[in-house]
C-alpha cells in the first residue's frame, strides 16, 4: 500500500514538472517591424515561434511566396522561419501604400510586420512664396529668396553647390544658415536661398538649362531626383565697386597724373599709388556707365561740368570700363589745381536720367547762406572718387599764399604773379595775385587770406612788429572803415579779412602789403570782382 502511494507522487510530480516546462516553451508573438519597400522588391521576414502559426497580409500587393503559390495567408509549426513576401505593382499610385501583417500563434494576434510600400514614382514638387508651381530653385542676389518643397517620400539634399546658401526663418523671424535640406511625405519644407558672392558670379544670369542642380536622395539612396538653379542676376538696378581704400574723397594727384595719395580720415596715415588706380566694379553682366565731373572754383563758388563717357565724351580723367582703371592726363604746363571726380552708375539708373544728366545729379546746397551747386546726395552712393589735382611738393611753411571765400571756405588759387613795376614800387618781389569774390544779395562776402609769412603772427601784431597796408589805386583802405580787418582765420592764423573799398570796386585792383618790422615781405594783388 505504502509503495503504491510513493508511486502515485511520483507521476504526479512528473506531470506537474511535465506541465510547467510546457507552458515554459511558449513563445510570444515577434515584435512588429517596419519595411521601406518597392514594387518588384521580395523581402524577407525571419522569426521564431512555439507552436502552430498562421500569417495574413491585409493588401493584395503584399503576397507569401509558398510552395502553393503566391497566397494572402501562411501557415507553420514551431521553429525558426524565414518567409518570402512578393510586392507587386497593384494599386500603385503616387502616395506610401502601408501593408499590415498579422500572426496568430497559441492564441495569441498581433502585427508583426508593417510593410511601406513606396509611391509608383517619387517626386519632389517646387513652389514660390505664394505657392505657385515653379520649375527651379530660384537664388536671390543679396536678399533671400524663398522656395517650397514638397516631396511624396523621406528626402535629403546630397549636393548642393558651395556657391548656393541655404537658410531656414524661424518663428521669431530670425535667419540661420543651414547649407542643408530635408523633408518629410505630405509636408511642406520651406528654405531661403541666396546666391554666394564673389564679384563675379553674381553678375551672371544663371539658366535652367546650364546644367547647375540640387541633387536629392531616398533614405536609401537608391533614387535621385535634381532640380535646376536658377538666378536672374543682380538686377540692373544694382551696383556696388571696391577702391583702392574705403574712401571715395580727398585724393590728391600729382601734376603729372603720375602719383596719386589720399590721407585717411580716421588716423592722418597716407597711402600713395602710383600710375593709376584699380577698382572693381559689380553690375549685372557688367554693364555700367561711368559719368565725370569737373569741378571749377571761380572766386570761391563751385560749378560742376559733366561728361557721359558712354556718349564718347572725355575729358582729362580716363577710366578703362575693361580694367577698371583710372587714369589723370599730364597737367604739368599749368600751375593750378583742378578738382573733378568719376561716378559709376547702374543701367538702370543710367537708362533713366541719360537725357537729363545734369538736372538730375547735380542740385544745390545752401548750408553756407548761399546756394552753391554741388553733387546730388543720391549720387555720392556712386561716386568713385574725388580728387584735387595740383603741386604735391610740400610747400615750406612760409611758401606760398592760401585765401578762400568768407561764406563758402572754398579756396580762391592765389597765382605767383611777375610784374616789374609792382616789385620797385613796393621792393618786394613775392607777389601773388587772386581773385575777390563776387556779390551775393543780402549778403557782405569777402576773402580770408593766409600770408603765410614768417614772423607775421598775432604775437608780433601786438606788439606792433607785424602789420598790414591795403591800398585801391592810391586810396589806403581803412579798418574803421569796415574795408578790412585783421584777426584770426579758421586755423587760428593770423589773417586779413578783406570786404573791399568802401565807395567800390571800379576797374582798380586792390594791392595788400604784409609787413615784418616795417620790411614788406610779400604783396597780394586782389583783382575786382566781375559783378
Amino acid at each position: 500500500m505504502k509503495a503504491t502511494i510513493k508511486s502515485i507522487i511520483a507521476i504526479a510530480a512528473i506531470a506537474i514538472l511535465a506541465i510547467s516546462c510546457q507552458k515554459e516553451d511558449v513563445l510570444p508573438i515577434p515584435g512588429a517591424i517596419t519595411k521601406e519597400v518597392k514594387a518588384g522588391d521580395t523581402p524577407t521576414l525571419s522569426f521564431t515561434v512555439s507552436g502552430d502559426w498562421h500569417l495574413t497580409s491585409d493588401q493584395i500587393w503584399c503576397k507569401f511566396v509558398t510552395s502553393s503559390g503566391e497566397l494572402q495567408e501562411m501557415s507553420g509549426g514551431t521553429g525558426q522561419h524565414t518567409i518570402t513576401l512578393k510586392i507587386t505593382d497593384d494599386n500603385n499610385g503616387n502616395q506610401w501604400s502601408t501593408a499590415k501583417i498579422t500572426m496568430k500563434n497559441n492564441g495569441q494576434q498581433g502585427i508583426i510586420a508593417t510593410i511601406k510600400r513606396h509611391p509608383k514614382e517619387l517626386y519632389i514638387k517646387l513652389y514660390d512664396i505664394t505657392d505657385t508651381p515653379t520649375k527651379s530653385f530660384i537664388l536671390g542676389y543679396v536678399d533671400w529668396v524663398t522656395t517650397r518643397i514638397e516631396g511624396n517620400f523621406h528626402y535629403a539634399a546630397t549636393e548642393i553647390p558651395d556657391w548656393v546658401e541655404v537658410a531656414v526663418k524661424h518663428e521669431n523671424g530670425t535667419i540661420e544658415i543651414t547649407n542643408s535640406i530635408t523633408g518629410i511625405p505630405g509636408e511642406q519644407t520651406e528654405v531661403l536661398l541666396r546666391i554666394v558672392n564673389d564679384g563675379e558670379r553674381e553678375t551672371k544670369e544663371i539658366k535652367a538649362d546650364d546644367g547647375y542642380v540640387i541633387t536629392f536622395s531616398d533614405e536609401s539612396g537608391e533614387t535621385t531626383i535634381q532640380h535646376p538653379i536658377t538666378y536672374a542676376g543682380m538686377g540692373i538696378d544694382k551696383l556696388s565697386f571696391t577702391g583702392p581704400t574705403d574712401y571715395y574723397f580727398g585724393w590728391e594727384v600729382s601734376l603729372d597724373g603720375k602719383t596719386f595719395r589720399q590721407s585717411n580720415p580716421e588716423n592722418g596715415t597716407i597711402v600713395t599709388f602710383h600710375d593709376a588706380l584699380q577698382y572693381n566694379i559689380i553690375a549685372q553682366n557688367s554693364e555700367y556707365h561711368i559719368i565725370y565731373f569737373e569741378k571749377s572754383i571761380e572766386r570761391g563758388i563751385p560749378s560742376y561740368t559733366l561728361y557721359d563717357h558712354t556718349g564718347g565724351q572725355r575729358c582729362w580723367m580716363d577710366f578703362n570700363k575693361t580694367d577698371m582703371v583710372l587714369t589723370v592726363n599730364d597737367h604739368s604746363d599749368s600751375g593750378s589745381p583742378r578738382y573733378g571726380g568719376v561716378i559709376a552708375l547702374h543701367k538702370e539708373k543710367y537708362q533713366l536720367i541719360r537725357a537729363s544728366l545734369e538736372e538730375s545729379i547735380l542740385t544745390t546746397d545752401s548750408s553756407s547762406g548761399i546756394e552753391l551747386e554741388c553733387i546730388d546726395d543720391e549720387y555720392i552712393q556712386y561716386t568713385l572718387i574725388e580728387l584735387t589735382q595740383h603741386d604735391l611738393a610740400e610747400a615750406g611753411e612760409y611758401e606760398g599764399m592760401e585765401a578762400y571765400h568768407s561764406l563758402t571756405a572754398l579756396d580762391i588759387y592765389c597765382d605767383p604773379y611777375t610784374n616789374t613795376s609792382l616789385t620797385e614800387k613796393y621792393g618786394c618781389e613775392d607777389i601773388y595775385r587772386c581773385d575777390f569774390v563776387n556779390s551775393v544779395e543780402g549778403k557782405n562776402p569777402g576773402i580770408i587770406i593766409n600770408p603765410r609769412v614768417e614772423n607775421w603772427d598775432t604775437m608780433n601784431h601786438e606788439a606792433g612788429n607785424a602789420s598790414v597796408e591795403v591800398y585801391h589805386g592810391e586810396n589806403q583802405l581803412k579798418i574803421s572803415e569796415g574795408e578790412y580787418y585783421i584777426g584770426e582765420n579758421k586755423d587760428e592764423l593770423l589773417s586779413v579779412h578783406l570786404w573791399g573799398p568802401k565807395g567800390g570796386w571800379n576797374d582798380t585792383d586792390v594791392h595788400i602789403l604784409f609787413k615784418v618790422g616795417g620790411q614788406t615781405k610779400k604783396v597780394l594783388v586782389v583783382t575786382p570782382p566781375t559783378h
